[in-house]
């Protein structure tokens, strides 16, 4: 049996984000709102409060349905007053979603995921191999902040954002048509500064951020916000939003679920296959059903097998000893990188 800790092109991808620089081509999916009520729209449709977000800034939030569950998480760039990015991997959903209550507001919506192409540069080496990519800098960049550059003349944006870990990580995103002439420029300065090329995106984005403690919509949907450690971004002074109803009635109640992170002692384990949400079953060591894997793969830059869960808060201590498809699961540290630091 293959396991992935002797995948050594990953390996190669994976530790070039944590010791120089990583850049690849995110599978991502954007969504464009505009209009005078886009605030107010914002306001409603997540758990977050949008009226004092600035220009050129970015606000990491959650979305509900009515009965409170979490739908989607991500990320909402605000580009101008009344234009807004929504960078979801669920972009038909959301659009579904919206259309229950555009009507009460004065908002334009669309998806522009083919107008625009977004590479990801992450790791140590991110803000030399950005720098020689655009016309300007990155230097005093803010994490969460979004600007406008250009590339040998050509229109830009750069974000401060990533989900791997690491201080530095941006992206990059340019007009479709000059995909090619951003490429080029990064496969230039990635060699100069001893980037890689990273072409394994799922296992990356889901072992990456394990590592960090980073919880991914694959970890959260369908769950509470309070299980997942997300209602910390609900603003409960907001008039009304989607799903606030259901979470007001629950929030004197205790989670009956907590997400939690886990080591895999056993060096040559796989839970059905490896880094792929399964929903695996997970015991104590009496037998009694404790909760279900949300991921599992092998963190590179830690040496051994990791991943989420959600399970009965009384099985969420740190150190607890779990099983899961014959294979000890041990209730660890969220942040692994830290630890290991």
């Amino acid at each position: 049996m293959f396991y992935l800790y002797q995948d050594d092109s990953l390996r190669a991808d994976h530790q070039a984000v944590r010791t120089a620089a990583g850049w690849y081509d995110f599978t991502h999916r954007v969504i464009e709102l505009t209009g005078p009520d886009a605030v107010a729209f914002l306001n409603f449709m997540y758990v977050s409060n949008f009226d004092n977000m600035g220009v050129g800034r970015a606000k990491y939030t959650i979305n509900l349905d009515e009965d409170g569950w979490i739908a989607d998480d991500c990320i909402i760039f605000r580009l101008e007053e009344e234009k807004f990015w929504i960078s979801t991997l669920y972009t038909k959903e959301l659009e579904k979603r919206f259309s229950w209550y555009e009507d009460d507001f004065d908002i334009d919506y669309e998806v522009i995921t083919e107008d625009w192409k977004m590479y990801s540069v992450q790791g140590p080496k991110a803000v030399e191999l950005v720098n020689k990519v655009i016309d300007d800098t990155v230097d005093e960049m803010k994490f969460f902040a979004i600007k406008d550059t250009t590339l040998d003349g050509i229109p830009m944006k750069v974000a401060r954002a990533g989900f791997t870990g690491e201080e530095f990580g941006y992206e990059l995103y340019i007009e479709a048509e000059n995909e090619e002439a951003l490429v080029a420029k990064l496969e230039k300065a990635g060699e100069e500064v001893g980037a890689r090329h990273v072409t394994e995106i799922d296992v990356m984005a889901l072992t990456l951020s394990c590592e960090a403690g980073y919880a991914l919509g694959l970890d959260i949907r369908r769950t509470y916000p309070a299980e997942v450690g997300f209602d910390r971004m609900i603003d409960w002074k907001k008039k009304k939003f989607v799903g606030k109803k259901k979470l007001r009635a629950i929030k004197d109640e205790p989670p009956k679920r907590k997400l939690v992170s886990f080591d895999v002692p056993n060096y040559d384990a796989v839970i059905y296959g490896g880094p792929a949400y399964k929903g695996d079953p997970i015991y104590d060591a009496d037998g009694n059903f404790a909760g279900r894997v949300t991921r599992f793969t092998y963190g590179y830059t830690v040496e051994k097998n990791i991943g989420f869960a959600l399970v009965d808060p009384a099985y969420a201590e740190v150190g607890t000893k779990l099983n899961c498809n014959g294979n000890e699961l041990i209730v660890a540290e969220w942040n692994r990188l830290a630890a290991k630091e």
